[in-house]
C-alpha cells in the first residue's frame, strides 16, 4: 500500500516482515506462542518484500524455497500448510507466487 500510494517503504516495515520468518521456513500470520507457518502468510510476505525492494537474503530464501515445495502435493497443486490433506486452487496460486519471488 505504501508503494502503490508513492511512499517510503522504510527498513522497519521490511524488517517487521522479515522477523514473521521462521527460521529456515515461511512466514507464520500472527505473533503468539506455537504460530506455524502457511503458504498463505508465506506468499503474501514475500510479494511484499520484493515490491518493497528488500528480497530476501539466499540462505532464508533458501529454507523457504524448502518450505513451500515441501507443500506441494502430487500432481502439482498445493496445500497450504503441512497438516492439510490435499492441494487447492487458492492456495495453488500462492505455491506459484512464492516460487516465482523465490526464483533464482
Amino acid at each position: 500500500m505504501l508503494r502503490d500510494r508513492r511512499r517510503p517503504v522504510g527498513g522497519a516495515t521490511t524488517d517487521w516482515l522479515r522477523a514473521r520468518q521462521t527460521p529456515g521456513l515461511g512466514f507464520i500470520p500472527f505473533v503468539f506462542d506455537g504460530a506455524e507457518p502457511d503458504l498463505l502468510s508465506t506468499a503474501t510476505a514475500l510479494h511484499a518484500l520484493a515490491l518493497a525492494g528488500a528480497p530476501l537474503g539466499s540462505e532464508s530464501a533458501r529454507g523457504c524455497r524448502g518450505f513451500v515445495l515441501g507443500l506441494e502435493c502430487d500432481g502439482g497443486g498445493f496445500r497450504g500448510r503441512p497438516d492439510e490433506p490435499g492441494a487447492d486452487a487458492e492456495y495453488t496460486f500462492y505455491g506459484l507466487l512464492a516460487l516465482g519471488h523465490l526464483a533464482t
